[in-house]
């Protein structure tokens, strides 16, 4: 059995019906990007209508129905969804190439680490001719985040060695550190580089009783205390929450619309092709969600609410240095699952200056 079936949900606030395209060859049913594969072509047929009949249940229609009842002369069902595949590919194609390179991490729960070890949490690497960050309260932070770059694979852009460290105030006169949305001035968070670690265990800080409590702290949950940490390399796409994506991808798309509408003089049908265009880029969030959605230095930031860059100049923090995201399996929590992110000015990266970073935290 091979069909292709196209069903629409017209919605007053939208220029084009919400669509939903399914595909069925044999064994296997598309269900716009999702594939289910089944041991026969009579579970696959069950499965593939019995979607259709749960759809039209819930108010959506059937598109070649639409289009014989008010006589108008559309794509047939076939080449609709032969345009969503031939479409999502180009747009697929176009978004790969802004894949930018980031160090994904990955946390191991632990009582114990060395003061100079990565880790989120736990007790950082201080020497002590060095003066420890407090809130203009005169309270100590505490560590959120250590990265010891001796431990983390080279990528462009990051230090090659030294010991980058993250401090917010977890005391519960702010929120993860913040009195701000969006914050650049560290008053009650820190970010602290010592390019040449001492790691003479004399010349450090071992007694830190002077810490406060962690009352308001995205790792107060953990088990044990902190986290050690691995990394690998890997490389994702710009996030449809990038404040940067919109004007990329409307930019394509104005060029892909015109490419595919060039010989097409059928009004109806060039609605459907501009409603195919942004069906595609509306899906993009959901597939790449997950693979933004982590702790990670470098690469593309994950929003759950909308880029709080979009108030700064342009040229403006669009360094991702840091982000530590909710992640419920290790009992990280960011509010209503949430994240916090730190952005840097590529220009003060080059320098190894964190004075100026723009520390954002949002929730769901």
């Amino acid at each position: 059995m091979l069909k292709n079936k196209v069903l629409q949900y017209e919605n007053d606030d939208n220029t084009y019906p919400f669509r939903t395209y399914l595909h069925i060859d044999s064994c296997v049913v598309k269900l716009n990007r999702q594939i289910y594969e089944f041991p026969s072509e009579q579970e696959a047929k069950v499965f593939f209508e019995g979607h259709i009949q749960q759809l039209i249940a819930q108010g959506w229609e059937d598109g070649e129905l639409i289009t014989s009842a008010e006589n108008i002369d559309n794509f047939t069902p076939d080449e609709i969804y032969n345009l969503y595949t031939k479409l999502s590919k180009k747009i697929d194609d176009f978004i790969a190439t802004t894949a930018k390179s980031r160090v994904k991490i990955t946390v191991h729960p632990t009582l114990e680490t060395t003061l100079w070890q990565s880790k989120f949490g736990g007790l950082p690497y201080f020497p002590k001719d060095a003066t420890y960050p407090t809130s203009p309260n005169g309270k100590p932070l505490n560590l959120l985040a250590q990265i010891n770059f001796a431990e983390v694979p080279m990528i462009e852009d990051f230090p090659q060695q030294g010991i980058l460290q993250f401090y917010i105030d977890t005391s519960g006169d702010s929120t993860y550190g913040l009195v701000e949305d969006a914050q650049t001035v560290q008053s009650t968070f820190r970010v602290m580089y010592f390019p040449q670690p001492d790691l003479n265990i004399d010349n450090l800080i071992n007694n830190f009783d002077f810490l406060p409590k962690r009352l308001v702290d995205p790792l107060k949950g953990c088990p044990k205390g902190c986290f050690a940490l691995s990394f690998e390399i890997d490389s994702v796409p710009i996030s449809a929450s990038d404040y940067q994506f919109s004007n990329l991808i409307n930019s394509y798309s104005s060029r892909l619309e015109s490419e595919t509408l060039e010989s097409e003089t059928n009004e109806y049908k060039q609605n459907t092709i501009r409603g195919i265009i942004s069906d595609v880029i509306e899906e993009y969030d959901e597939i790449y969600n997950d693979v933004l959605e982590t702790h990670c230095l470098g690469g593309y930031p994950h929003f759950s609410q909308e880029d709080p860059r979009h108030n700064f100049p342009e040229e403006a923090y669009t360094f991702l240095l840091f982000q530590m995201v909710s992640d419920m399996n290790n009992s990280i929590m960011w509010g209503d699952v949430g994240e916090g992110n730190f952005f840097i000015q590529p220009s003060a990266l080059k320098q190894l200056d964190f004075s100026q970073v723009l520390y954002t935290y949002a929730c769901s």
